[in-house]
Formats: C-alpha cells, sequence, structure tokens
C-alpha cells in the first residue's frame, strides 16, 4: 500500500493556491488536478520485509475548464490500463461526472449539453 506525504511543495510548485478561495467557498466540489511525485521514503517492517514507499508531491496545478475533456480521458484511460475493465465503477463515475460533467457510465465519453 502506498502512503501519500501530506505535505505540498512551497511557491512556484503548490498550483493549489489558485482554487484555495473556491475550496472555502464550496469545500464539496470536485477540482480535476494533475500532480507529479516522486518517493520521499521506503520504511520496510524488519518482520515481515515488506516496504510502503510514501510518495512525494513535487508539483500539482490546477486543470482548467478547457483542458477538461482531455483530463478526463487520460484518467479513463490510465484506470483502464491499471484495472483492465473498460466499465466505470458506480462511485467512480459519480466522481468524474461532478469533476468534468456528463459522462456515458459504459463508455466513459464526455456528453455534450444538448445530448
Amino acid at each position: 500500500m502506498t502512503k501519500l506525504s501530506g505535505n505540498l511543495p512551497r511557491g512556484d510548485g503548490n498550483g493549489l493556491d489558485a482554487v484555495a478561495h473556491a475550496l472555502i467557498d464550496e469545500p464539496h466540489a470536485i477540482h480535476v488536478i494533475v500532480a507529479l511525485v516522486d518517493c520521499k521514503k521506503t520504511p520496510t517492517d524488519n518482520d515481515s520485509g515488506e516496504v510502503e514507499p510514501t510518495a512525494r508531491i513535487r508539483r500539482i496545478e490546477v486543470i482548467d475548464r478547457q483542458d477538461k475533456d482531455l483530463a478526463a480521458k487520460m484518467l479513463r484511460r490510465a484506470l483502464e490500463r491499471r484495472t483492465g475493465k473498460t466499465v466505470l465503477p458506480f462511485d467512480l463515475e459519480e466522481d468524474l461526472r461532478a469533476a468534468f460533467g456528463r459522462i456515458d457510465p459504459q463508455t466513459g465519453e464526455i456528453l455534450g449539453g444538448d445530448d
């Protein structure tokens, strides 16, 4: 299991500041981000030998509205590659719908406003 370090990068590496007010005003709204990560540490359990990496966010940026369709396609492609599934699970479908708008649950396709 991979953990995530609780610290965000300082300065220009932290693009979340761009949505700070939106996070305060609408704390349950979903924002689309892209992050670059590396490994901060890899503690090892001396009894089992299990290694549990802790990912560190090196850079994080908010995706603009005009790029959300591309980000949704990238997310779907990565999910399909990782899981081998082409139909979206219900909870992911709901998360994608909240982030990107109307989503076809069978294909993951983003639907236009007139469908």
